[in-house]
């Protein structure tokens, strides 16, 4: 018979949903103390919520509130997110290539960097995925750096330059769901849903604000024709 896994002890609070606890090894100190932190807490509270949308969605009947979340997800955080690590490895390789002598390490010794992760949905699985190729490639870097190959600076904008892709999710997935805030109240997952469903929501404000630009400016070079044609007309 296989191993069951540990339930929840009573002691504990309770959980709103299904929940599957993953534990992930790090090796980079960068996204470690991040994720560990109040960064790691909106990260994941971010991907929470995004994850009881889907689920939602998913039961539905009609699957295209589902499709267009699915759609949003894949352009918008995995796409963009894997073609800013392509950057963050770039990096890295330029920085091989400039290398300069440094201390030769028989072996690079890492702390106890253990992370537990609740998981409600794969969505959450997908970011994992990217936390550990940012995790990958920092931890070379700060292998270079304990070398005294490069100034701290460059260590500091390597971080800066990878952990700024994990708080672009969590930022994006936050403002897209902001209007799910009724009231200024807790966010309701439901009522988000409404809103998207009826078109009052937007998976693209940004874009929408752009358009609005240009329907302004439309509409008043069309205001500033007529006004010539009326003009014209009087005279």
């Amino acid at each position: 018979m296989a191993n069951q896994p540990n339930r929840k002890g009573s002691n504990e609070s309770p959980v709103r949903r299904k929940t599957g606890v993953a534990q992930i090894e790090l090796k980079s100190e960068a996204v470690y103390l991040h994720m560990r932190g109040q960064s790691g807490e909106a990260l994941n509270n971010s991907l929470y919520r995004l994850g009881e949308l889907f689920k939602m969605t998913n039961r539905s009947t009609n699957k295209t509130t589902y499709n267009m979340l699915k759609e949003w997800f894949q352009n918008e955080i995995i796409s963009i997110a894997d073609n800013e690590i392509d950057k963050l490895s770039s990096h890295f390789d330029s920085l091989q290539s400039e290398l300069i002598p440094g201390y030769s390490f028989v072996d690079i010794k890492n702390p106890d960097m253990n992370l537990e992760i609740n998981i409600i949905h794969k969505s959450h699985i997908e970011v994992i995925n990217i936390i550990s190729k940012i995790d990958l490639i920092m931890d070379d870097i700060e292998a270079i750096a304990l070398s005294g190959t490069f100034d701290d600076d460059i260590e500091q904008s390597s971080r800066n330059q990878a952990l700024l892709i994990l708080n672009n999710i969590s930022s994006k997935i936050f403002k897209v769901t902001k209007p799910g805030k009724r009231n200024g109240g807790p966010f309701s997952p439901v009522f988000f849903l409404e809103g998207l469903q009826k078109g009052v929501f937007s998976l693209y404000p940004d874009a929408e604000k752009e358009s609005n630009v240009v329907n302004i400016e439309s509409t008043n070079d069309k205001n500033t024709a007529e006004e010539s044609v009326e003009l014209t007309e009087a005279v």
